[in-house]
């Protein structure tokens, strides 16, 4: 079943443009399947004719851009976001002015300046904000983050910190003076999500890098939330659990993840970990920008897969 040609189509965000960070692929290298309908849990392009697994960021692209907004996607890498573009062009039969795309290091202040400058103003700006070690600034070994406390490399505790908590205040920054002036010249109010983790909620003994970098980017929408929802400028957090992004496809993290698992007492047999599809995280999100309500927090977590908010 390939979910991205079967999204309902709708002018739900016609109007609106969306910035999308975060918008990338990897490799199929593991195909899951749902522990109850028994199909793929990965949503997948083909990228010169090799099968890929699109991450939350595309996906959310691929869902705004069927409900009617104009979407403008942002990662590192501008052949990855060029193939994303063409995909989603050919996949949802969308006009190509309708998707942007624009390659930029959200680390880098100057940079993230001058992307903000050149956007286009003449339709409301809103934002999905989802950036993490997928980005490639820092090479995890194995993709794992789930470790224990002895193996943790420093570097990896600062480059989580550095790059989620970090990019996500810098573009926050630039795009403020837009969102408080459109809510003045177009009589409307700004929705932001923000694409955070059910590891900053709940606990478990292979997070002491995981939970912590989730819980702190959690915690900095809590409070961008409580700053700003008084000039309409509207914040969402949105928590995933495991989603089958391609981060969990070598063994070491599905063994990793399995171990998890029991910590709630959830054993897996073999590789058989339940994933939900990144276009579910996307559908979350639209149900939250397109919502006559400040919905302020969604979790999500695939079927079967543990549903505990806390440790």
């Amino acid at each position: 079943m390939n979910r991205l040609s079967k999204l309902e189509k709708s002018e739900l965000l016609s109007g609106i443009r969306v910035i999308i960070t975060g918008c990338g692929f990897k490799p199929l290298h593991h195909t899951f399947h749902s522990t109850v309908t028994g199909e793929p849990t990965h949503d997948p392009i083909y990228v010169n004719d090799h099968e890929m697994k699109i991450n939350i960021g595309a996906a959310t692209a691929f869902v705004l851009a069927a409900s009617g907004a104009t979407v403008h996607l942002v990662s590192r890498t501008e052949g990855n976001l060029r193939a994303l573009k063409e995909n989603i062009i050919d996949i949802l039969e969308v006009p190509p002015e309708r998707v942007e795309y624009s390659a930029i290091d959200m680390l880098d202040e100057n940079s993230v300046a001058e992307f903000v400058n050149k956007l286009p103003k003449d339709k409301p700006i809103w934002w999905s904000q989802s950036i993490g070690l997928g980005a490639g600034a820092y090479k995890l070994k194995d993709d794992n983050p789930y470790l224990r406390i002895e193996e943790i490399p420093t570097e990896l505790l600062e480059m989580e910190s550095t790059i989620v908590l970090k990019g996500t205040h810098i573009l926050m920054k630039k795009l403020l003076p837009i969102f408080r002036e459109q809510n003045k010249r177009f009589k409307e109010k700004t929705k932001i999500a923000i694409v955070t983790s059910m590891s900053g909620m709940r606990g478990y003994d292979l997070g002491g890098t995981h939970c912590a970098s989730k819980g702190a980017i959690d915690r900095y929408a809590n409070a961008a939330m409580l700053d700003l929802v008084k000039e309409n400028i509207f914040i969402s957090s949105i928590r995933p659990g495991i989603i089958d992004t391609g981060m969990y496809d070598g063994t070491p993290v599905i063994e990793a993840v399995k171990h998890v698992g029991k910590n709630y007492g959830f054993s897996y047999d073999g590789d058989s970990i339940p994933l939900a599809p990144p276009v579910s995280v996307g559908q979350a999100i639209l149900g939250v920008l397109t919502s006559p309500a400040h919905i302020t927090s969604v979790n999500i977590v695939a079927d079967q897969q543990w549903p505990n908010e806390g440790s």
